[in-house]
């Protein structure tokens, strides 16, 4: 005698429904985090990027400073302050277009000028110049300065400010950005430099 044979049921079919669904939506959770991953990932390795640069300007900076007190030809060492001032503060450095590099940065890391800050702005950066060592004139080359950088970019869908969100990255001073807004608001990295009198002519 003959088996007729079975197909499947409707509820045998629902639940394999049901399971490949599942799976497709788990599938497309975990794409959403990878992707928010990568973002985040192209971000900080930019900030890095954005920061080391400014190293390096800041390098070629004291390039400049050469004589006992002279800061006169330097972009930014200016704002050091006198020897034996209380801590600096963080400040924003100026634009500076002989060089083309300032405190705000695109999406690609590409100085921004400070005329179009808020419309192409992703990435903001603020300088500390402090005193390490201060400068002799019966020795050359004395001079040592501890340069700090930070760089930071907002973050995504921060809620429950104390105040009215800044309009753009840049919007916030330096003064109050580790404040508690500041820190919901923003990624950060930090990086440090010493930088040091060059030797010049006898003054």
């Amino acid at each position: 005698m003959k088996r007729r044979s079975r197909g499947y049921t409707a509820v045998e079919l629902l639940m394999s429904i049901g399971v490949l669904g599942l799976g497709v939506c788990g599938v497309i959770a975990m794409q959403k985090v990878v992707v928010a991953s990568n973002g985040e990932a192209k971000n900080l390795a930019l900030a890095t990027r954005i920061a080391e640069s400014w190293l390096d300007e800041l390098a070629a900076d004291a390039g400049q400073w050469n004589d006992t007190g002279d800061f006169d030809e330097t972009a930014w060492l200016t704002k050091v302050g006198a020897e034996g001032s209380p801590s600096a503060a963080w400040f924003r450095p100026d634009y500076v277009s002989g060089r083309n590099f300032g405190s705000a940065f695109d999406a690609l890391g590409n100085p921004v000028a400070t005329a179009d800050i808020a419309t192409k702005a992703q990435f903001c950066s603020d300088l500390r110049l402090r005193w390490m060592n201060g400068q002799a004139n019966v020795k050359k080359g004395a001079g040592l300065i501890r340069a700090e950088v930070r760089v930071f970019w907002r973050r995504e869908g921060v809620v429950g400010l104390s105040g009215a969100p800044p309009k753009h990255v840049c919007d916030i001073d330096p003064a109050a950005f580790d404040g508690a807004d500041g820190q919901k608001l923003y990624h950060v990295i930090y990086l440090s430099t010493a930088l040091r009198e060059q030797l010049g002519a006898p003054e």
